[in-house]
């Protein structure tokens, strides 16, 4: 392991050669690592290039670019590799307070920063725009000086002399020369720059920056390296000191291993197997903790929760009262490392004083009480599952903000620290339309799950549920799987769809443990239903959508496919049809 000491130590040594893997998964980094990778950098080009992109989407406003590279950097490659990681981060927005960011990273464990994207990688027009509004290079350098005196390392990314000057004189530790940034293309480059004239910009850039200061690493960044013989003909003609690989280091090694492996595979249907079994895997997962998943919303959702259930970091699960955050919380303990140990389940109650947090935390022994053991305690090396981390007071969501970032916690009225490994996994109720930076829960809490959240969608934006979740408390209620569907008529199935279920899931579960209850011989029309969801039955008259707007509405939303939206109704393929056919739809 290079350790942060020794990495500054490496950058002083100019007879050594370094290697960053500029990245973004975990996977990635620990490979990088095990093949002996100086040091890593997150950013948002690798998680880019992992989602089938490439490293020119980085400078896209596809997304907030800061907050993206906080989500993967913390949850994944954090946890999965002891070499020093650097933050690829991102001046664009104005609104970014240089201040509290660099706090942040520094708080979350991040060893360096470095200027990425930056407007090296911007047309000039672009460019000249962030440059005129105080958002160019010049804040690229701020954020690394203020980075420095954090005590954190920096990497400058620089494309000409006199950028590397000012980094440089600046006083950053690094810089990397980079050029362009890859296309998506196996095994090509961007034709802007060829490696002739790499070679000669690159000792033209590191002798004006040993001009004024020796100790300065000069590394060569990225494109249009693509093979470690090119790199060898380029750091021999100029002397640079270390190479930070992004497509070369994964983009274009993966791909071809690809395309070998599923040629393998496809000769002996191997391939399609194990996807059939995986999908059936991912299915059975939520299903058996009764999360019904078939809307793109709620898949979301458990991918989320799929990827945030391995390592020790913290989750928090948002959503409506009703959304089924509890049986997420579930799921996350299942698929985690103590799946084969019970985890400990700890509501938090409103209620004056600082109960939840003695009961949470512990409370130390005096003349007039007795030491209380802590549910962290009971909760180590396995799951605590916090129910509505948003009724702990101030001071108790504090304290658990404090044991989120350092593992360590006091009991009430104590002196002395204590640890747990217990991972955490909070719910947090929140209403209707509420933003990441709105919870009701304080800003240090928030920070401290900040891209470890899983968002749970409501039923009105998951209709396309609506079907396999009555089934399945249909399966629940009577006991019995192989149970008799209800027998919903389509102006029953109507009213559904348009109820607002400000209860959610829980309430449409009560809606079908009294419907299960009925004779299966009953039919459910929407008469039936009205005392039972508590509004009007709807009919073609008076529903806020007409029949042929619900069937236009849902084959919308299942991009015409006529199976899906079938299955979504609650209709037969073949009633669908007709549907379609009387009412003239896709004439």
């Amino acid at each position: 392991m290079t350790t942060i000491s020794g990495i500054r130590q490496f950058l002083g040594n100019s007879r050594s050669f370094m290697l960053g893997a500029a990245i973004g998964s975990g996977m990635t980094a620990r490979a990088a690592e095990r093949a002996g990778a100086d040091f890593v950098l997150a950013l948002n080009a690798g998680r880019f290039r992992a989602m089938g992109g490439s490293s020119p989407a980085s400078v896209l406003p596809i997304r907030d670019s800061n907050a993206f590279v906080a989500s993967f950097g913390r949850s994944e490659i954090l946890r999965s590799t002891r070499l020093p990681v650097f933050f690829g981060a991102c001046t664009f927005d104005p609104r970014l307070d240089l201040e509290d960011f660099l706090d942040k990273l520094k708080r979350w464990g991040f060893a360096g920063v470095t200027n990425f994207p930056s407007v090296i990688h911007l047309d000039e027009h672009r460019r000249t725009v962030l440059e005129s509004c105080g958002l160019g290079y010049a804040r690229e350098v701020e954020l690394l000086v203020k980075a420095a005196r954090r005590g954190l390392m920096t990497i400058a990314y620089t494309r000409t002399q006199f950028e590397a000057r000012r980094m440089v004189e600046a006083g950053v530790e690094a810089i990397s020369m980079n050029f362009n940034l890859n296309p998506a293309e196996t095994g090509l480059s961007s034709s802007s720059i060829g490696l002739s004239e790499l070679a000669a910009r690159t000792r033209d850039i590191a002798r004006a920056v040993h001009a004024i200061d020796r100790n300065v690493v000069c590394l060569l960044g990225g494109g249009p390296i693509t093979k470690p013989e090119e790199l060898m003909d380029v750091c021999r003609e100029t002397g640079t000191q270390g190479f930070i690989g992004g497509s070369s280091l994964d983009r274009v090694p993966l791909e071809m291993s690809v395309l070998e492996m599923t040629s393998g595979f496809k000769t002996i249907n191997v391939l399609r197997e194990k996807v059939d079994l995986l999908e059936r895997q991912l299915q059975l997962n939520g299903y058996r903790h009764g999360i019904v998943a078939r809307s793109a919303s709620m898949n979301n959702a458990l991918d989320a929760a799929k990827r945030l259930a391995t390592g020790t970091n913290p989750v928090l699960i948002v959503g409506e009262p009703g959304t089924g955050k509890r049986r997420v919380a579930s799921l996350v303990h299942s698929l985690g490392a103590h799946k084969h140990r019970k985890p400990v389940v700890f509501p938090c109650r409103p209620s004056p004083g600082n109960q939840n947090a003695v009961a949470l935390f512990g409370l130390e022994a005096d003349k007039d009480t007795r030491r209380r053991i802590s549910v962290l305690e009971t909760a180590t090396d396995t799951s605590l599952i916090i129910l509505h981390v948003n009724d702990l007071t101030e001071e108790g969501q504090q304290q658990l903000a404090d044991f989120l970032e350092t593992g360590t916690f006091t009991p009430v009225n104590g002196v002395t620290s204590n640890r747990s490994e217990a991972k955490v996994i909070a719910t947090c109720t929140a209403s209707a339309g509420t933003a990441d930076d709105m919870l009701p829960i304080g800003p240090r809490l928030r920070a401290a799950f900040a891209g470890l959240e899983i968002h749970l969608p409501p039923l009105r934006d998951r209709l396309e549920d609506l079907p396999a979740l009555v089934h399945h408390f249909t399966v629940e209620t009577r006991g019995d799987a192989g149970t008799v569907a209800l027998a919903i008529e389509n102006s029953a199935f109507l009213a559904l769809a348009s109820h607002s279920w400000p209860g959610n899931v829980r309430e449409l579960r009560h809606v079908v443990e009294q419907l299960a209850t009925l004779p299966t011989s009953v039919q459910i029309t929407a008469d039936r239903l009205q005392p039972i969801i508590g509004t009007k039955a709807v009919s073609k008259e008076t529903a806020g959508l007409s029949e042929r707007e619900w069937i236009i509405e849902a084959l919308r939303r299942n991009k015409l496919h006529r199976g899906k939206t079938a299955l979504a109704l609650g209709l037969s393929r073949k009633t669908l049809y007709n549907k379609i056919r009387k009412l003239k739809i896709l004439n």
